[in-house]
């Protein structure tokens, strides 16, 4: 896709997880009372209002009130601020046994009345605190439970506390005038933040308006996930999910009964996430975008990554960045290495029509031991912004579908955004250069195919944004839909609809005037009623995944005649 450049703005709310602000200005230490002698506190896990050794203050400013009192629910915070001075209720911790990782949930029960807008601050026992717009959080006048993954705490620059020295939590009223009172009912940091699945009536009646072909029915496994960008399957059968806004979704099947019913927050912190993959031999779990990417594992077991390793830093990215992510099969296609070898991604070129650096507008793979740039290898040249790639056991005779498969690369193309070049599926091969940016769409005349440039699959229709790529070959389905599928996401500069639909590509072999073995496609509409399809991916089952980024809904398209 075009870089999220409008789809950026349309999911504005999902991006403020960074919950930066202009730096505070330094408020006065508010003045304690004598810290009780107790037992140290373990401060994962325990809830805090109440708890031995917790001691909760509250000062001001001049020409502030505030009055804090302790209640049947908890805390009560009455307050009337101007916006040049300030009021503060603080809760620190006198002393701490175990305490925190970075990778919990602040988990604060709350509501307000009157006009009121705080700001949470989590800090260090140095002083040094970050700023939270609980407002942002979705802080109203009812109860809500706000959560707040604390690998989002981080300032405009991108700095985290050290989140093992925590020793206080502020709610400041500052930079407006404010008048009314907050309500505090519950406030602990949890190891995992975890909440059912839940399928809410309109989403059952969204799945009810798509349009499929006969016979096969679409049911959806998850809501409110907008913004999402990939979806990933572990083996165990475990989906994770990657929102834009940088947070990871682990969706479990607690009780086996094949429906996934709890979701827990597998990881947060990330500017933005596009790439996400689950490794088969370690129960990695690898992220990318922006540049970076990362290895995670949950070495505990709880459902929540503990380990973070930055494998790559410093792609060059601008306009496009790295994006989706796909193993090598075993052995690897192009050079024969046994296992999963090989993490394959597209970086996209930098600008709408130029490339960038060496690496930019290219089909890439890294090896699963890396650690640097220096272990990249390009795979192929030419590729403007591929979204993702699928490897695909495509029959070697396509007239004989349940004979041999050979494994063939397939990927995704956004065309320019500026004149009207179609979007690609490209078949990937060694070393070729699919055009960009001296040539879009289909080499003529077709006798030049290869020398340099070679054709796609199909010219995807112009500002489409071809994005998510999969390839079915579920023995249930009708063996002429056992092929390969594209999610169109739809127009973002282009002022007339195009796409919103996800397309079945039915494979034709050709041979190159090289004499190499190729692919051309012919489309269809396989679903439409989408609002904008973007990832795709194969579940356990072999049914066909489709998430849409703007309702937030993940659906299963099963064939049941």
């Amino acid at each position: 896709m075009r870089t999220f450049a409008v789809a950026l703005a349309m999911s504005a709310a999902l991006m403020l997880a960074a919950c930066g602000g202009a730096a505070p200005a330094p408020l006065p230490t508010p003045t304690q009372a004598p810290v009780p002698t107790s037992a140290p506190l373990d401060l994962p896990g325990t809830e805090l209002l109440g708890a031995p050794g917790i001691v909760i203050s509250c000062d001001h400013g001049a020409d502030a009130e505030i009055t804090c009192q302790t209640t049947d629910e908890g805390q009560r915070i009455d307050v009337r601020s101007a916006a040049s001075t300030y009021a503060r209720w603080s809760l620190r911790s006198a002393a701490t046994r175990t305490p925190l990782k970075g990778n919990e949930t602040l988990a604060l029960r709350i509501r307000r009345s009157g006009q009121v807008a705080p700001n949470l601050y989590v800090v260090e026992q140095s002083g040094k605190r970050i700023p939270v717009p609980l407002t942002r959080h979705g802080l109203a006048d009812t109860w809500r439970t706000l959560h707040i993954p604390l690998r989002e705490v981080k300032d405009d620059a991108g700095d985290r506390l050290d989140f093992n020295q925590v020793a206080e939590i502020q709610i400041v009223f500052e930079w407006s005038d404010m008048e009314g009172s907050v309500e505090i009912a519950g406030l602990q940091f949890v190891a995992v933040w975890e909440e059912p699945v839940t399928i809410s009536e309109a989403t059952e009646q969204l799945a009810q308006t798509l349009s499929l072909p006969a016979g096969f029915t679409a049911m959806p496994l998850a809501g409110n996930l907008r913004a999402l960008t990939q979806i990933e399957f572990a083996p165990a059968g475990d989906m994770f999910v990657s929102l834009q806004s940088g947070r990871i979704w682990r969706l479990v099947d607690q009780n086996g009964d094949g429906v996934y019913d709890t979701r827990q927050l597998y990881d947060s912190g990330y500017t933005e996430v596009v790439g996400l993959l689950s490794d088969p031999q370690d129960g990695a779990v690898w992220i990318g975008g922006r540049g970076q990417l990362y290895r995670t594992l949950d070495s505990d077991g709880d459902g929540a990554a503990d380990l973070r390793e930055l494998r790559i830093d410093g792609l060059v990215w601008g306009r496009h960045q790295n994006n989706g992510l796909e193993w090598n099969p075993d052995p690897d296609p192009f050079t024969g290495e046994a296992g999963h070898s090989w993490i394959y991604f597209g970086l996209g070129s930098t600008g709408d029509l130029e490339t960038g650096e060496g690496l930019n507008a290219t089909v890439l793979r890294f090896p699963r031991d890396g650690h640097s740039l220096d272990d990249l290898e390009t795979v192929s040249y030419g590729n403007r912004n591929t979204y993702d790639l699928v490897w695909a056991p495509v029959p070697v005779y396509l007239a004989a579908p349940d004979g041999p498969t050979a494994w063939q690369l397939f990927a995704s193309e956004n065309g320019p955004d500026f004149n009207d070049a179609p979007d690609e599926v490209n078949h990937i091969r060694w070393q070729h250069h699919y055009g960009f940016p001296s040539q879009f769409g289909a080499v003529e005349p077709a006798t030049r195919e290869g020398v340099p440039f070679s054709s796609p699959v199909y010219d995807v229709t112009a500002h489409a944004s071809a994005d998510g790529i999969a390839y079915v070959t579920n023995p249930a389905w009708p063996v002429e839909y056992r092929t390969l599928y594209v999610a169109l996401f739809g127009e973002v500069f282009s002022p007339d609809p195009v796409g919103h639909i996800v397309e079945r590509v039915t494979l034709e072999e050709i041979e190159t005037p090289t004499g190499e073995k190729s692919y051309r496609g012919v489309p269809s509409t396989f679903i439409a009623g989408l609002d904008r399809p973007l990832p795709l991916a194969v579940a356990p089952n072999g049914d066909l995944v489709v998430g849409d980024y703007a309702t937030g809904v993940i659906y299963d398209i099963a064939y049941t005649p």
